[in-house]
């Protein structure tokens, strides 16, 4: 009788510990994938920063033609004003709404305009231990 309470117990807790380990593996790889989106996230922010610093930049040119080497021109994006032209590089940085910011290099050499965007998941002049930084180029 007393060896059957042994084994009862000695059972209970080997079921308990499989119990255990298995709750906390499943918290592991929970933890791990909240840890990834939450990356994922930040570089899509990224990402669209650096993408809104190349539209404003293809729109004031083609349409404006404001990045001209010989003129300087004001620019108007994202509710700022940025003064550009007047050589073969400009650059800028572009606040946007949600926190986010794009820094902008448009360097024109002859008949080819390369638009150097990079994003950042935080304000301007901000750094942090988990800034993000996307970046596009565009030649044309």
């Amino acid at each position: 009788m007393i060896m059957k309470k042994g084994v009862r117990l000695l059972l209970a807790i080997f079921i308990s510990t499989l119990a255990l380990n298995l709750g906390l593996g499943i918290f592991t790889i929970i933890y791990g994938e909240l840890g990834l989106a939450g990356t994922s996230r930040e570089s899509l922010i990224s990402f669209y920063a650096a993408d809104s610093g190349v539209e404003c930049v293809l729109f004031w040119d083609i349409k404006e033609q404001a990045f001209s080497t010989s003129t300087t021109s004001a620019i108007n994006c994202a509710g700022s004003s940025h003064t550009v032209g007047g050589s073969s590089l400009s650059t800028f940085n572009l606040s946007l709404p949600n926190n986010s910011c794009a820094r902008v290099r448009v360097q024109k050499t002859g008949s080819e305009t390369i638009v150097t965007s990079l994003g950042e998941n935080i304000s301007c002049g901000l750094t942090g231990p988990r800034t993000v930084q996307r970046g596009l180029e565009v030649k044309y």
